[in-house]
């Protein structure tokens, strides 16, 4: 059975010579897993339409079994170009979601997920990138997964909860 949603592509990686694992961060669904078959061939239905932090209406059907469902159709919504405008802005939006990807687990169908990566990479495609940005969202996702403290730093209460997050975390601090 096909199912639609709304999401935001996170994650692109290779599947096979042609094909494209997408993973998003959907309204109804939360973070979800996609085969794209034949997104990488000239003249796909999936070209213009697949790429890192478009916000896209997609329509899926979920596996018998395994978390990999497949991808019929992604119809653009907002590309969010300006990300693409500035290097701090690109690097701002990959950790943000490469951060969302390293706590939130698949199939956790919460909508405040969506939310919260949407509203954030929006956020950063029409504002200047700036460390307070980072921490705003790494508060948030602390928040949400209820392990916030005001006694210390939102990445540390991150760290201490998930015991590693993603790299490049201290290096966007020296970049802007």
């Amino acid at each position: 059975m096909k199912e639609r949603d709304t999401g935001t592509i996170l994650k692109l990686s290779p599947l096979g010579d042609h094909g494209l694992i997408v993973v998003w961060c959907t309204a109804s669904h939360g973070i979800l897993r996609t085969a794209a078959r034949n997104a990488r061939k000239p003249g796909s239905d999936f070209t213009g339409r697949i790429d890192s932090f478009f916000e896209c209406e997609l329509v899926f059907s979920m596996p018998a079994k395994g978390d990999l469902a497949t991808l019929h159709s992604a119809e653009l919504v907002f590309p969010r170009l300006p990300l693409r405008g500035e290097l701090s802005r690109l690097y701002l939006a990959g950790y943000m979601c490469r951060l969302l990807l390293a706590t939130v687990e698949t199939g956790d169908g919460s909508a405040e997920w969506h939310k919260l990566i949407s509203g954030a990479l929006d956020y950063v495609a029409a504002s200047p990138p700036r460390l307070a940005v980072l921490e705003h969202f790494e508060k948030r996702l602390a928040t949400l997964h209820g392990i916030y403290s005001p006694a210390m730093p939102p990445h540390q209460s991150l760290l201490r909860h998930f015991q590693s997050l993603p790299d490049g975390r201290l290096q966007f601090a020296e970049f802007i």
